[in-house]
């Protein structure tokens, strides 16, 4: 990472940092720094929260290689509705493909070994919770939220033609999803903890297994899926209907 030693721990936010880095997530998710629901946090406070000094988390982070970012993931270079295209191709289809297969696994195991294991049904009661949310969180922002910034986009020359001249803002759609995103993080938080870090027993069978390597794998992608959203799609979108709110008046 360039010139880390220069970032102010109590200004820059561990959101900016994987924003200009994506390889700072994995730095972060070891030391178990959120970067993602909680990507508005200053670095000092991201690591107050996470009982990690700053000067670990600048060390790990100088040891990143120079040089080596990949084009493709730079994902804060991108155009706005590339990047828009890229979650819902990417990320949205992720969960569709895998939340019904993650969740036959949880029911399979939890009907088969929760009467002498009961935290499998907490790990149940909590993943359903999780789904739920989830599949009506992407319709929200298929329906409602990516048009409207498809709808800034496509209505950069003329922005009093993009919506008929109505006075609409994306904030508090944005402060929605924000919401749901966090709410997101905090199940995550949960199944992580109730199966202690996503680690089967000793006698698990092979779908125990399974179920746990796939829910270590859904937060891992949803993890990156809100960053992207809240520290790099969001703000541009916004800075965006600004530039129109500047040009209308």
């Amino acid at each position: 990472m360039e010139t880390i030693s220069a970032f102010n721990a109590s200004t820059v936010t561990v959101g900016q940092l994987v924003a200009d880095d994506i390889r700072a997530a994995e730095v972060f998710k070891r030391l178990g720094i959120d970067f993602c629901c909680n990507g508005k946090r200053t670095l000092a406070d991201a690591c107050a929260r996470a009982e990690v000094s700053v000067d670990t988390v600048l060390d790990k982070l100088s040891q990143l290689p120079t040089g080596n970012r990949l084009g493709s993931e730079r994902f804060d270079e991108w155009e706005l509705g590339f990047l828009a295209d890229y979650i819902l191709n990417v990320h949205h289809a992720y969960l569709y493909q895998n939340l019904p297969f993650i969740e036959e696994l949880v029911v399979k195991v939890a009907n088969k070994h929760g009467v002498y294991n009961p935290t499998l049904l907490v790990v149940r009661q909590v993943f359903t919770e999780l789904k739920d949310d989830l599949l009506s969180h992407l319709k929200k922002e298929e329906i409602a939220l990516f048009p409207f910034i498809r709808k800034l986009i496509n209505g950069q020359t003329d922005p009093s033609a993009a919506f008929g001249g109505q006075a609409v803002s994306l904030k508090a759609p944005i402060d929605c999803m924000e919401h749901e995103h966090s709410y997101a993080g905090s199940l995550l938080a949960q199944l992580r903890e109730i199966t202690n870090d996503y680690t089967p027993p000793t006698d698990a069978c092979n779908s125990h297994r399974l179920m746990l390597a796939k829910m270590e794998e859904l937060e891992n992608d949803l993890m990156r899926h809100i960053h992207l959203e809240n520290n790099i799609l969001f703000p541009k979108a916004l800075a965006l209907e600004g530039n129109y709110s500047r040009v209308v008046e």
